[in-house]
C-alpha cells in the first residue's frame, strides 16, 4: 500500500517537472522565433526593421541617421530663416530599440496570436543648442518650433521645417495698402471669411488661393459674400508687389470699388482668386469687420516699392430698341427696360523701385451695356407712323437685335405685329427683331 502511494507521488513530481521543462522550452523557442521574425512591416524612424535582431537594427538605424545628417536643417516662417547643423540632433538608438521590443514582444502563452505591426520614432535627446538658436528668432514660438524639428527628425523626414510664428508685430512696420467698403446687404458670411484670413502671412514666392485657404468656409458664405470679399482682397494686394495668377471679373459692375477691381468667386466652377508675393519680404494681410464695413490692410516690414494702380474707363452707349404691340392704345408707349451704360475697362499698374519704373497691364474687362426697350402701340396716327419709319431708316439708335440671354422680360409674341404691309399674312417680328412666318 505504501509502495503505491510513493509511486503516485513520484509520478506526480515527474509530471510537474515535465510541464516546467515544456514551458521553458516553449518560451525559449518562441523568443528565438520572435528574434528571427518579429513584426512584419514594423519600422523605427521610418526604417523597416522587420525580422532583424537588435544588433542588426542598430546598424541599419545608424546608417539611415548618417545619411539623414548629410543635409542641413532649414527652418522658415514669417519671412525669417534659420539653418541648423544636423549634428546637433542626438539620436538615442538604444532607447528606441528597447521601446520597439516592448511593443512587439509577446508572452509565450499568446504564441497563437499574430505579430504586431508598429511604427515608432527614434528617440531624440533634448538639445539646448537647437532651442537657443530657434529662440533668437523673436517672431517664432520656441517650444512649438523645436517640437516641429524633433517630429521631423524622429522619423528622418524632410529637412525643411515650417516654424510656428506667434509675433507678427515686426511685419506691421509699414502699411502699404488699405481698402474699406461697406458690406452689401445681400452679402452673407463676410464676417466668417474675414476672421479666417485675419493675420494671414503672404510668404515670398508662395502662391495664395482664396478657395484653398477658405475651403471649409465657402459653404458659409453666398456668391455675393465671396465676390465682395475676394474683390476687397484683390483691390488691396494689387497695390503691392504681387503677381496675379488667376482672377475673373463679375458680369455686371458692382456697387462697390471701381470697375475692373471686382472679382468673381465660385467654388462649384472653380473660379478662384490666386496670386503670389514676388517681393523679397513677407506681407501681413489683415481682414477685419468694423461697423458693418470690411477693412483689408496689407503690411510689410519694409516698403520695397511704390505701386500705383490706374483704371481707364471707356463708355459703351446702350441702344434703343422699339417693340410693338396691338394691345396698347393708339399712340401709347410703355418702358420695358431702362438703359444702363456699359464700360470697357483697362487696369494698369506702375511699380517704382530704386529709381526704376515698370508699367504692367493687369486686365481688360468688358461690361456689356443694358439696352433701353420701349413697347409701342401698333396703332398710331399716320403722321407719327411715317415720321417714325423715317427715323428708323436714318437713326442707328433704333435697331432690332438679338436680346436672348440678356435677362430681358418676356411677353406674348402673338401680340406683336409688323407695320410693314408687304409682310406675308400672319407674319411678325419676335422680340429679337427676327421675322417669323407661319
Amino acid at each position: 500500500m505504501k509502495y503505491i502511494k510513493y509511486h503516485k507521488a513520484f509520478t506526480f513530481i515527474l509530471v510537474i517537472i515535465a510541464m516546467i521543462c515544456l514551458i521553458v522550452f516553449m518560451q525559449t523557442s518562441l523568443k528565438a522565433s520572435a528574434d528571427g521574425k518579429r513584426a512584419n512591416g514594423s519600422t523605427i524612424g521610418g526604417v523597416n526593421v522587420s525580422g532583424l535582431k537588435d544588433d542588426e537594427i542598430k546598424e541599419v538605424l545608424e546608417n539611415a541617421i548618417l545619411e539623414w545628417k548629410s543635409e542641413p536643417i532649414i527652418i522658415q516662417g514669417g519671412g525669417a530663416e534659420l539653418t541648423i547643423n544636423p549634428q546637433e540632433i542626438q539620436f538615442d538608438i538604444e532607447r528606441s530599440i528597447k521601446n520597439y521590443r516592448n511593443l512587439t514582444d509577446k508572452p509565450f502563452f499568446l504564441f497563437w496570436t499574430s505579430d504586431r505591426k508598429v511604427q515608432v520614432p527614434i528617440y531624440i535627446s533634448e538639445s539646448d543648442v537647437v532651442k537657443n538658436q530657434i529662440s533668437n528668432i523673436s517672431i517664432w514660438d520656441t517650444e512649438e518650433t523645436y517640437n516641429q524639428v524633433v517630429m521631423q527628425a524622429s522619423y528622418l523626414k524632410s529637412h525643411e521645417i515650417e516654424a510656428i510664428v506667434t509675433d507678427t508685430t515686426q511685419l506691421k512696420n509699414e502699411r502699404i495698402a488699405l481698402s474699406i467698403e461697406e458690406i452689401p446687404e445681400n452679402a452673407i458670411g463676410v464676417q466668417l471669411l474675414a476672421e479666417a484670413l485675419d493675420e494671414y502671412i503672404l510668404k515670398p514666392n508662395n502662391p495664395f488661393s482664396l478657395l484653398t485657404d477658405l475651403e471649409n468656409l465657402t459653404d458659409s458664405a453666398n456668391i455675393e459674400g465671396l465676390n465682395f470679399f475676394g474683390s476687397m482682397i484683390y483691390n488691396t494686394v494689387l497695390q503691392s508687389k504681387v503677381e496675379i495668377l488667376e482672377r475673373h471679373p463679375q458680369k455686371e459692375i458692382p456697387d462697390y470699388l471701381q470697375p475692373g477691381m471686382d472679382v468673381y468667386i465660385d467654388a462649384f466652377t472653380e473660379k478662384d482668386l490666386q496670386f503670389v508675393n514676388v517681393s523679397e519680404h513677407p506681407y501681413l494681410l489683415k481682414t477685419t469687420v468694423e461697423d458693418n464695413r470690411l477693412k483689408v490692410e496689407l503690411y510689410s516690414s519694409v516698403k520695397e516699392a511704390t505701386v500705383q494702380v490706374y483704371v481707364d474707363q471707356q463708355p459703351i452707349a446702350p441702344r434703343i430698341i422699339n417693340r410693338y404691340s396691338k394691345d396698347l392704345p393708339m399712340g401709347a408707349t410703355k418702358l420695358i427696360q431702362e438703359e444702363k451704360q456699359g464700360l470697357q475697362v483697362t487696369v494698369t499698374r506702375k511699380i517704382s523701385e530704386n529709381g526704376d519704373e515698370q508699367i504692367q497691364e493687369i486686365s481688360r474687362d468688358y461690361y456689356a451695356p443694358i439696352n433701353r426697350i420701349v413697347l409701342k402701340s401698333t396703332s398710331q396716327p399716320v403722321s407719327d407712323a411715317i415720321e417714325e419709319q423715317g427715323n428708323n431708316t436714318n437713326s442707328s439708335l433704333v435697331e432690332n437685335v438679338d436680346l436672348d440671354g440678356d435677362g430681358l422680360p418676356d411677353y406674348d409674341n402673338s401680340n406683336e405685329v409688323s407695320l410693314d404691309e408687304d409682310l406675308p399674312p400672319g407674319s411678325y417680328y419676335d422680340k429679337g427683331g427676327n421675322l417669323v412666318t407661319p
